[in-house]
């Protein structure tokens, strides 16, 4: 595995999903030039659809990118909603409370990601303490997806 790369955002995109996604495929092509060879995905809210839905597309133009599902709970694979080549649940994760699941699932895959790219609005929710904890630990946060879609008015 080289360079990865993850995301965290918003459950709801506000209705703006399109031009989100414009921006997300230059930023996620951009960095695949730049090495990216795995993209890790989430189930969970529609900015980790449309991640995983665009990680999907870029791999029938790049086949040597890995669009990997991180899983939170042993059931979640059934409602997968990406092409996955693959899917994992790190250890740490399986042997959390159930209540912990998230948020360890959630360090594991920023402690294993060389970019992040944030699709929080605002300074509040678990979202935002995951690109806290990405920043902390000194990894590359790409900030810039909604303010590129002038989301925020």
């Amino acid at each position: 595995m080289g360079k990865t790369c993850s995301f965290f955002g918003q459950r709801s995109l506000g209705g703006r999903s399109q031009e989100i996604a414009v921006r997300l495929e230059q930023i996620m092509t951009d960095l695949i030039h730049q090495g990216v060879d795995t993209f890790f995905v989430g189930n969970h809210g529609e900015f980790d659809i449309l991640s995983s839905q665009i990680a999907c597309k870029l791999k029938q133009l790049y086949p040597q990118i890995q669009v990997v599902a991180v899983l939170c709970y042993p059931n979640e694979l059934q409602y997968l909603k990406c092409c996955c080549t693959d899917f994992l649940m790190p250890e740490e994760v399986e042997l959390a409370p159930k209540r912990a699941c998230i948020v360890k699932r959630n360090q594991w895959v920023i402690d294993h990601s060389t970019y992040v790219i944030s699709g929080v609005v605002g300074k509040i929710g678990g979202a935002y303490d995951c690109i806290l904890y990405a920043d902390k630990k000194g990894k590359v946060v790409i900030h810039s997806i909604f303010l590129m879609c002038d989301f925020i008015k």
